[in-house]
């Protein structure tokens, strides 16, 4: 449920030299996917195990201290929109 101390532990367990691979969907930078994005988020929370649909992972990721090497954003295939907006990154302390 909290995902910046998940992700903070994640910075703590790295190696100094260790980097954090992630790939999450989040929070569209189209203006009507994201109003959608934020109306059915409640919903997705119960029904996907508190998946959040209106989260931005590179902001999260750099909130728990750590440095994005590099990252790719991009609209997933054969997803419904409200879940495609992907992101695929590294990170590290």
């Amino acid at each position: 449920p909290d995902v910046v101390s998940a992700l903070k532990e994640i910075r703590r367990v790295l190696k100094p030299e260790g980097r954090f691979y992630f790939v999450e969907h989040g929070l569209s930078p189209d203006p009507a996917i994201a109003k959608w994005q934020h109306r059915l988020t409640p919903l997705q929370k119960v029904i996907a195990d508190g998946c959040h649909l209106n989260r931005d992972p590179l902001a999260l990721v750099r909130e728990a201290g750590m440095t994005t090497e590099s990252y790719r954003q991009f609209e997933a295939e054969g997803l419904p929109a409200v879940g495609a907006f992907m992101t695929l990154g590294i990170a590290r302390k």
